[in-house]
This record gives structure tokens, C-alpha cells and sequence, in this order.
């Protein structure tokens, strides 16, 4: 009997500990530009309940174009998580998210509170145009792009997750992000 309940307990705990280090929540998602930087880039973000491989999912897309009016223009998306996600991304060893899109080079980064200089560690993908691909990113997998302060990477420090389109000007982009997780 003692150990149907600790088996029990231990289910839902996983259960529990699982669905919270999820990226559902649309207020935690946001989008960002080089406006800031006296860019023009557009971007566009929706989040819908959209259906792939028979499972329904929050899907978050973005949709606009990258400038050249900021000489290294861009757009990107960011998902803050939650304080008990935020525990599991700075005690796990990576991420999992799946992706659609238009085909085109993308940057996940990893972004902590210690770099200041934006040159955040991160992962480069491809958001394949045909079917979504689910795409794991190990930290041991990160690196910075090389044009900030070498730092290395802490994942204790760890603030946000961040999308960001790579090259300019990108005429069209169309991105589809969904099943983010942490492991």
C-alpha cells in the first residue's frame, strides 16, 4: 500500500513538475525590433491553437520583414518563464522546441542576466518549410557569435529565451515556434 501512494505521489509530482516548464502562457511571449536602434524591421506576433501530427498545440508565428535601415537588422521573439520553469532551465541541461517556417536560418539564444553586451550564447536552426521538426539544444551545444565579451556560459544566470532572425534585409520571414520545453 505504502508504495501505491509514494508511486502515486511521485506521478503527480512529475505531472506537476512537467506542465510547469512549459512556454504556453501568451503574456510570458513577446516581440522585439531594431526600432531601438533606429531600425524599421516588422514583425507581427500571433499565438493560435493549431493542430500538427494529430496533437493540438499553442503555436506562437511571426510574420514581417528585416531592414537595412539599422545596418544589422533584426526581430525576434522572447518567452520569459515562469519563477518554478526558470528553476528547471537553471538546473537542466537544455531545451526542446518544435518549428515551421519559410525554410530560413534562425538563432535560439539562451540569454543571462551576466552578459551585457548582447552577445548572448546560442544555437543556429533551420525552420523547415515542409513539416515541423522538433529541435534539441543542449547548453553544452550554445556558443556566443564571437563579437562581445567572451564569457562563459552560466546557466544560474539564466533570465529568458529569445528568437531572433539571422541576416539582412530578409524581404519575407514567417516563423512558426510551439512544445517549447526545458530539460
Amino acid at each position: 500500500m505504502k508504495r501505491i501512494i509514494i508511486g502515486s505521489l511521485i506521478a503527480a509530482f512529475c505531472a506537476v513538475f512537467a506542465g510547469a516548464q512549459t512556454f504556453t502562457d501568451p503574456g510570458k511571449w513577446n516581440a522585439y525590433n531594431d526600432t531601438s536602434n533606429g531600425g524599421n524591421s516588422t514583425i507581427k506576433l500571433a499565438s493560435a491553437t493549431e493542430s500538427f501530427g494529430g496533437k493540438d498545440y499553442l503555436v506562437f508565428s511571426a510574420t514581417g520583414a528585416v531592414t537595412t535601415k539599422y545596418q544589422y537588422g533584426f526581430i525576434g521573439i522572447a518567452v520569459t518563464p515562469d519563477a518554478s520553469t526558470l528553476q528547471i532551465l537553471k538546473t537542466g541541461k537544455g531545451i526542446t522546441f518544435k518549428t515551421k517556417g519559410d525554410g530560413k536560418k534562425y538563432r535560439v539564444k539562451i540569454e543571462t542576466s551576466d552578459i551585457t553586451d548582447f552577445d548572448m550564447y546560442g544555437y543556429v536552426f533551420v525552420a523547415p518549410t515542409d513539416n515541423a521538426k522538433e529541435i534539441t539544444v543542449k547548453f553544452s551545444d550554445l556558443t556566443q557569435e564571437g563579437w562581445g565579451a567572451k564569457k562563459k556560459f552560466n546557466p544560474a544566470n539564466i533570465v529568458k529565451i529569445s528568437f531572433q532572425t539571422i541576416g539582412q534585409p530578409i524581404p519575407s520571414y514567417s516563423i512558426k515556434l510551439f512544445d517549447l520545453k526545458a530539460f
